[in-house]
């Protein structure tokens, strides 16, 4: 099996294991262990109101971008939110309830990261509170002294999205950014860490493989071995979540000389040969999604503020986590209804198999109701964000 259907065969966000043991290790207390086997506990049981926390944090410290991705909604201008820069103060205000629970901080979603001079000190809290940090930036527009701070600030792991090996592939979903751009920040950062003999971060090349650069993927091997990244990890396109004419989409941007984990032959899966995932849906259990303007997402795949499931900061995090809104959502991978159910755009995601029972809706809610299909490949073709310990996940024979 050649490498690209390696990763392509796997639920992407299963193919990331060394580092989640390392997180697991290195970050671990007795509390936090205990309630990642609570969360996995839970999950297995498909429990509605949990007493787990979650254990990932997804925060975004700018939803602006200087490129123009079109699967992506930042690029594309449907976000659906106000465009906003988070502060340092209110990173923490979101950050610390949850700092005694999480192994990881995903310090990206749905924009460049590193346009938020900021973010440096947002890692550098994060870790102070050892809880590990990744993050993932296009290095389009990036600075020597961006690649500095990041080598300072105590960054574990750097994804790079560089899709493609010449100019001509690349721009032609990266529209705006500079390739050779990409490969010499790339070079440079891999060259100083090298120098400073840091082992940190872990520096990952990101191919999402698409109809126009399925044709480089051994030479995207070959070069990543002269670059000296740490890993080269290919992905597949989607598309975001509300679109309304997957085929046509499907037939621009999926590839079709390789192969993905399950197709869907009477319709098309929103994310390239990911059809059929494993149920009930993780980001549910496992992670909360965290915008720059404190709104909380169910998934790092929805992004349109009407579809928030609360606000931040609040008063009682477990709450928040326990709401109508969550419960309503992992209620629709449980035998059990939620007391108060809400239509919420789970209702209309189509990643992972609903629990087959009639639906039921009390009047007392008025959740957002999903339009366009449902959650798809978040970010459009963009990093998976969410990723689950996979660890435990075997543990629960999941």
């Amino acid at each position: 099996m050649r490498t690209v259907e390696r990763f392509l065969k796997k639920v992407p966000q299963y193919t990331r294991n060394m580092r989640h043991l390392r997180s697991v290790a290195q970050h671990g207390t007795p509390r936090k262990w205990v309630n990642l086997a609570r969360v996995e506990i839970e999950r297995k049981l498909r429990r509605i109101e949990v007493k787990g926390m979650p254990y990932l944090l997804i925060i975004d410290p700018c939803n602006y971008c200087n490129l123009r991705c079109p699967l992506c909604p930042t690029g594309m201008g449907t976000l659906g939110r106000k465009q906003a820069f988070l502060s340092l103060e209110h990173f923490k205000l979101y950050f610390d309830p949850l700092a005694d629970y999480l192994f990881e901080a995903y310090m990206h979603n749905w924009g460049e990261s590193l346009l938020n001079k900021e973010v440096y000190k947002m890692i550098a809290h994060a870790q102070a509170r050892n809880v590990g940090t990744n993050l993932s930036s296009n290095l389009s527009a990036t600075t020597s002294s961006d690649l500095d701070n990041l080598l300072d600030c105590g960054l574990e792991y750097l994804v790079v999205s560089l899709d493609g090996t010449s100019e001509e592939s690349y721009s032609k979903y990266r529209v705006r950014g500079v390739y050779q751009n990409v490969v010499d920040n790339l070079s440079d950062l891999i060259r100083r860490r090298n120098q400073r003999r840091l082992r940190t971060p872990v520096i990952e090349w990101q191919f999402i493989v698409m109809k126009q650069n399925e044709h480089e993927l051994e030479t995207a091997e070959a070069m990543a071995k002269k670059l000296g990244v740490d890993l080269l990890r290919f992905i597949p396109v989607g598309m975001p979540y509300d679109t309304v004419d997957r085929k046509a989409v499907a037939d621009e941007w999926f590839p079709i000389t390789v192969a993905g984990r399950e197709h869907m032959p009477d319709s098309v899966e929103q994310q390239f040969g990911q059809a059929n995932k494993p149920s009930p849906c993780f980001y549910l259990y496992r992670s909360m999604v965290v915008n720059p303007d404190g709104g909380v997402t169910p998934c790092c795949v929805v992004f349109k503020e009407e579809s928030d499931f609360g606000q931040l900061p609040v008063g009682d995090i477990r709450q928040l986590w326990n709401n109508d809104h969550y419960q309503s959502g992992r209620s629709l991978f449980s035998p059990s209804n939620a007391p108060r159910k809400l239509e919420t755009i789970c209702d209309g995601c189509d990643i992972f198999g609903k629990y087959d029972k009639p639906v039921q809706m009390s009047g007392a809610g008025t959740g957002t109701a999903a339009k366009g299909g449902g959650c798809g490949a978040h970010r459009g073709a963009e990093a998976e964000r969410e990723e689950p310990l996979v660890t435990i996940q075997r543990m629960v024979n999941d």
